[in-house]
């Protein structure tokens, strides 16, 4: 199988926010703990146009650590907001840009996100976070697959 160049592009991508703190006083050295519990997690994201045109998009993606204070494990309580800026591919129709942007814009963000919070909370007398597969295309979503934009000719 070979790979091709998708129809969007990630142009650049800011860390906005993050904040993370370890539940435990640090008292005392803590106990060596192998696993924890999975974290619960708040996800929210916006994608939206820059300009007219559907070719330049903005992603806000927002993860929180949403545990309750009364839980033992897991150790952390975090939050990262991540900002991208991407280009669709100019010759794909209006609503196959929109689906394409609103479903891929931020996973890519996610997973950039995702070795963020693994990083930090591998400095942690704790396991490292590890956050679960998520995906943001809508159920039961379908996008109308787009006609391939024709190849331009060179001209010499």
């Amino acid at each position: 199988m070979s790979a091709t160049i998708s129809q969007l592009q990630l142009e650049t991508y800011f860390l906005k926010e993050i904040s993370y703190s370890v539940r435990d006083n640090l008292d005392v050295i803590p106990e060596k703990i192998s696993q924890i519990e999975p974290v619960n997690l708040e996800i929210g994201d916006l994608t939206t146009q820059v300009n007219e045109t559907n070719t330049d998009w903005r992603c806000e993606l927002t993860i929180n650590s949403s545990n309750s204070e009364e839980e033992k494990s897991p150790f952390y309580n975090f939050r990262i907001v991540m900002v991208g800026f991407f280009k669709v591919h100019p010759d794909l129709p209006t609503d196959y840009a929109k689906a394409l942007a609103e479903s891929n814009c931020p996973a890519v963000l996610y997973s950039t996100s995702r070795e963020i919070i693994a990083t930090v909370t591998r400095r942690s007398p704790y396991p490292a976070v590890l956050l679960p597969l998520v995906t943001f295309v809508k159920v039961g979503e379908k996008p109308k697959p787009a006609k391939k934009p024709a190849k331009k000719k060179s001209v010499q």
